[in-house]
């Protein structure tokens, strides 16, 4: 069977060019290191292009991808500086294509016109939620419906894959209201999804109305188990989540850039592990009034860590439980087996089954 290229970003960040808005919670100097004033010069991007192209292996599918702004509301003619760099690299089989991001608003059938001759292959769309109460509180200048127009524009250009960006835990969110943008989500039918939960950043609005006690951010914990609600519908779609909270950028480890909110560089792994948590504790409840006596449990290798969670605490209390009831438990690791799911067998009874997916 022949393996897909694993992707691979050739990232150049665009920091808050663009954009029209100073929404609440956002500070892109700080979130990508770049200040907002310094634009790329010809002999950057290519730099930052051959630089990062001499990490690329022949096993990896690599695209330009312009990072951190509005990208189609930059002047027209820096536009076409750096997407007529970017093509070069297109035409010469160096990259498969360009990814940019941008604002909902921010897009019409003649800016897909322009877009389209220069290889872009993919848009990601800063929606944050769908619920409009949340994009008010958050000052986007957009609304759902508009989110839902730029979608429907998109599509119409079916080279192009579409990648939806969302924020939970923004003013005047909830959790019901995010699990409502996700089934909205479903809907519009996104290649893939960001779910990047709010933060407060140094020099926002946010952190003003943090300061005033006006806006109180998602603990850690919150923002684990809001993202452990919001990605099993996802999942059940076929809609991939390329990403669970921001990357860790040197500058948002620095101090004084994260005030407050669920920032941790393993944010994924713990929304996994809380995941597995469920499971297990589904899995318990099927194994206890089967008086096996022994229980076999596998899962793919990738899986191991989350699946025995924090500090070994997911499988020691699940391996306790079942000694208390005599039964001894045998962890298998496999690589033929499905991620984010788990396999058991007990005594001589037959394999069952339970992933993310059911959850």
């Amino acid at each position: 069977m022949r393996r897909m290229k694993q992707h691979v970003n050739i990232a150049l960040f665009v920091p808050h060019q663009g954009c029209p808005k100073d929404c609440v919670f956002c500070n892109q100097s700080r979130i990508t290191g770049q200040k907002r004033e310094n634009r790329l010069t010809e002999e950057a991007v290519r730099q930052s292009i051959e630089q990062q192209l001499s990490t690329v292996s022949t096993e990896q599918n690599a695209e330009i991808a312009f990072f951190g702004g509005s990208f189609t509301g930059l002047p027209r003619s820096y536009q076409t500086m750096l997407l007529t760099i970017a093509k070069e690299y297109v035409d010469r089989g160096l990259v498969h294509g360009i990814r940019l991001s941008t604002r909902p608003d921010y897009i019409a059938p003649h800016i897909m016109e322009y877009l389209l001759p220069y290889g872009v292959t993919t848009i990601e769309l800063g929606c944050q939620s769908l619920d409009d109460e949340v994009l008010a509180l958050s000052k986007r200048g957009h609304t759902a419906a508009q989110v839902a127009k730029a979608v429907d524009i998109i599509r119409r250009y079916p080279s192009i894959r579409l990648g939806l960006q969302i924020l939970p835990g923004l003013p005047g969110d909830t959790l019901a209201k995010s699990v409502r943008t996700v089934e909205e989500i479903i809907k519009l039918k996104p290649d893939f999804v960001r779910i990047y939960p709010a933060l407060v950043i140094a020099g926002t609005e946010l952190e003003w109305l943090y300061l005033t006690r006006q806006y109180e951010p998602l603990s850690l914990e919150e923002a684990v188990q809001w993202t452990a609600e919001m990605w099993p519908p996802l999942l059940r779609a076929g809609i991939p989540v390329i990403r669970m909270g921001l990357h860790s950028s040197d500058d948002l480890r620095s101090e004084g850039t994260v005030l407050a909110g669920p920032f941790h560089p393993s944010f994924r792994q713990l929304v996994e592990e809380e995941l597995f948590f469920r499971l297990l504790k589904r899995m318990m409840e099927r194994i206890v009034p089967d008086m096996g006596p022994s229980v076999e449990v596998t899962v793919h290798p990738a899986d191991e860590t989350a699946l025995r969670g924090r500090k070994g605490r997911n499988w020691r209390t699940f391996v306790s439980c079942l000694k208390k009831k005599e039964k001894q438990v045998v962890l298998v690791l496999d690589r033929n087996r499905p991620r984010w799911q788990i396999s058991w067998r007990t005594g001589g009874n037959h394999e069952q089954r339970l992933s993310f997916c059911e959850l």
